[in-house]
């Protein structure tokens, strides 16, 4: 009879499973690093479960950091009995069903939730949730485990220029809201998007109203577009009366064709 297999045997079985995972593991004597079972030295307890337990490969940890805590907010999701499979999709997964399939089946396939049809955390899923919150660094601890911790690392950015982002665009902005017409940062729905607002002679008085807009799928996207037309502002004027006076869907084509007119054409040979 062949000898158990320590991965054939149930975490309840051979770990407290009141304990954060990882508690096993053995600080040396200056604290700089932790010991397994085998000798092996980890840099932290998140280092341990990233390398070891999920087997997944080196990457900076700014990066594993940001996939621990979305890791942290799919577990609580699925904890809260509350939050549905949907609710989860639209909020985690931006709306994608598919990518939401795949990290459930990927989070059944490392044992961290049941492979039941009714999707539940199992003893190694919850010993790991709690071990994540415990040990979330400074930079996300201040902030509630969810979507306000992933929404500052979203983007086609990671969220690494967001704050510079701001800063320069947010002049651009106070300049130009004396302007007849300008374009605004605002959010359209749940999108981060651009509007187009101009001043219009109403009935008794001046009234201000939205004569173009356009969404994006982050504000790393929409701040591109924006920057490129703050280079433009004198332009503002002119485009703000063809919106007003013939239609948004011109205006829509114009800076398209504009934003790209000076562009080579990358040609294969």
């Amino acid at each position: 009879m062949r000898e158990a297999n320590m991965d054939d045997i149930p975490y309840a079985a051979k770990r407290n499973p009141n304990l954060p995972w990882g508690y096993w593991l053995v600080a040396s004597e200056d604290g700089e690093r932790l010991y397994d079972e085998e000798g092996n030295a980890w840099e932290s307890v998140r280092d341990y479960l990233w390398t070891w337990r999920l087997r997944m490969g080196p990457r900076s940890a700014k990066a594993v950091e940001a996939q621990l805590e979305f890791l942290l907010a799919v577990l609580v999701a699925i904890d809260r009995r509350v939050v549905m499979t949907e609710e989860r999709v639209r909020d985690l997964f931006d709306g994608l069903w598919h990518l939401q399939e795949f990290y459930g089946h990927w989070l059944a396939g490392v044992g961290l939730t049941s492979d039941t049809r009714v999707e539940e955390l199992t003893h190694e899923g919850r010993a790991v949730l709690v071990m994540l919150a415990s040990t979330r660094s400074a930079t996300s601890a201040p902030l509630p485990i969810g979507l306000p911790t992933l929404t500052p690392r979203i983007g086609l950015d990671r969220g690494e220029t967001r704050q510079e982002r701001e800063r320069l665009l947010a002049v651009q902005e106070a300049f130009a809201r004396e302007l007849p017409y300008r374009f605004t940062r605002e959010t359209i729905g749940e999108h981060p998007g651009i509007k187009l607002m101009g001043v219009q002679i109403g009935s008794n008085i001046p009234l201000t109203r939205v004569l173009w807009s356009m969404t994006f799928p982050d504000d790393h996207a929409r701040d591109r577009l924006f920057a490129w037309l703050a280079h433009r502002i004198d332009r503002w004027e002119e485009w703000g009366e063809l919106a007003a006076h013939k239609s948004p869907r011109e205006l829509s084509e114009l800076l398209l064709e504009l934003a790209f007119a000076d562009r080579p054409a990358a040609l294969s040979p």
